[in-house]
């Protein structure tokens, strides 16, 4: 009877037990709840995001990355003991439960709460905003289970990875992947646009507002007392202020804006650019022969070019010998006439055109030149030039790359220098006096058009008024009788 009476555990049966089952079902749910989480919270963390935040994140940051990536680095023995543990918790919570509830309660309990408070709630709390954190706190207690359960998840963990590979650490952003990264961090044109106009808003609106509030709250004899209210500093503020404050948020902040997104992609894609693809032809090059003389008419070609470097070549284009230096023509008197072979003549560096941009840029940093020839024959080159001798017809030189050529392609925008200013300034002279010329003409022609076709007009209705006054005159005057008086004379003869 008493066996029947205690065929599942109760208080009033037996309380030491039943307590002690009820704790370890409680204890079960939790742990399996707690590794669930940690299972979403902790191992799913990336390991290039926690090394970013260990080397440029905030204090707090860091401190919670340096605890967490030890753990992250087994991510294999990590995993195993989690679930392992897990596993463990969720099968061992029937069997207590089968001895306070029956067989079919046991079930629904036991998924119930498993499902609930074992995965949802916890996988929702430890992948919060909070993630980091929380699996940082946790950490102490993972390192103990994964002591505890070494002999069984050690083995598991080494065969995978021996099968799936151990090195999880060794994630990088693709080329493409950190170009549309950095993009997605890229301020909108629509938030820059909206910025100045949402802040006049704002501004007007607290304008209006401080003047209705001060209205209302000063009478008359007290406005009449008290001074002159100053407007507040965000109002009286300029548009190059404001500019430069819309600036210092966006640097402070986590937006970039559209000139650091193309500087980031330029230096990107330059890697994949050769010398060929940013190389100025040698058919657009300024050159000198090393026999001209430096009169004025050289000068003035030599500045009417605008380059700071110019090639000069011996005999034949493809034979060039060195750079002229513009800037130390300015000690020489024209009326000298010295030939460029007087003159000390740098050499440039030499770079196939399969070359890399980034070996370019660092050889321009070296100081030596900022011009480089494009050529196949580099070392024959460099050799014909050690030793004196002329370069053969065979070698080809392909173009030119500068620096300006190289951060050109980094900026992904062109850089105008005086020169190009001042020929585009006179270029855009003579256009603007070639269209006022056609616009002259153009008037001159419609004026002398209508000049005549008014004149046409009028004598058209001259004529026209001629004609019609004739007419009129016609219709208006009787007709004329002539009667024939004979004379005495004629008279006489008549008789």
């Amino acid at each position: 009877m008493a066996g029947e009476e205690c065929e599942y555990l109760s208080p009033s049966c037996d309380p030491t037990s039943f307590w002690t089952y009820l704790c370890a079902c409680l204890l079960l749910i939790c742990a399996a709840g707690m590794m669930a989480g940690l299972t979403m919270g902790l191992v799913s963390l990336d390991m290039l995001n926690v090394r970013i935040l260990e080397m440029e994140g905030t204090e707090q940051e860091k401190k919670y990355a340096r605890k967490v990536r030890p753990v992250l680095e087994r991510h294999h023995l990590l995993l195993v003991t989690l679930l392992v543990v897990n596993a463990s918790a969720n099968e061992a919570l029937p069997i207590f439960l089968d001895k306070l509830v029956p067989e079919g309660v046991s079930i629904i309990l036991s998924v119930t709460c498993v499902l609930m408070f074992g995965e949802i709630i916890p996988s929702a709390v430890f992948t919060g905003p909070n993630q980091l954190r929380i699996a940082a706190a946790l950490c102490p207690a993972v390192r103990v289970l994964m002591f505890v359960i070494f002999p069984i998840a050690y083995p598991i963990s080494k065969l995978l990875d021996w099968w799936l590979g151990a090195d999880h650490d060794a994630a990088q952003y693709k080329r493409n992947e950190l170009k549309a990264l950095v993009a997605l961090q890229r301020e909108s044109e629509a938030a820059r646009h909206s910025f100045t106009g949402s802040y006049l808003l704002e501004s007007s609106r607290s304008s209006s507002a401080s003047s209705r509030n001060s209205n209302v709250l000063m009478s008359p004899n007290t406005a009449r007392h008290q001074p002159l209210l100053k407007p507040e500093p965000d109002v009286m503020e300029t548009p190059h202020q404001r500019k430069r404050r819309h600036q210092h948020a966006l640097a402070t902040g986590t937006r970039l804006n559209v000139d650091e997104v193309t500087i980031i992609h330029g230096a990107l894609d330059l890697s994949s650019k050769t010398v060929t693809e940013v190389m100025i032809p040698m058919s657009e090059i300024f050159m000198l022969e090393i026999d001209t003389l430096l009169d004025r008419n050289t000068m003035a070609d030599i500045l009417a070019s605008g380059h700071s470097r110019i090639p000069v070549y011996k005999t034949q284009k493809s034979n060039i010998v060195g750079l002229l230096l513009v800037k130390k023509l300015i000690v020489l008197d024209p009326d000298d006439a010295r030939p460029i072979r007087d003159l000390v003549l740098r050499k440039p560096i030499l770079v196939a055109p399969s070359g890399s941009c980034y070996s370019m840029l660092n050889e321009f940093q070296k100081g030596r030149s900022h011009i480089a020839l494009v050529t196949k024959e580099t070392e024959l080159v460099a050799a014909c030039w050690r030793d004196h001798q002329p370069i053969p017809m065979h070698v080809v030189f392909e173009g030119i790359v500068t620096i300006e050529d190289v951060i050109e392609e980094i900026i992904q925008e062109e850089i105008e220098d005086e020169s190009d200013v001042y020929v585009h300034d006179i270029v855009d002279y003579w256009n603007a006096k070639a269209q006022q010329s056609k616009l002259q003409a153009v008037a001159a022609k419609t004026f002398v058009t209508k000049k005549l076709k008014m004149l046409a007009e009028r004598a058209r209705r001259r004529v026209q008024t001629r004609h019609q006054a004739q007419q009129l005159a016609m219709a208006t005057t009787p007709p004329i009788q002539i009667t024939v008086v004979p004379s005495d004379e004629s008279l006489g003869r008549v008789a």
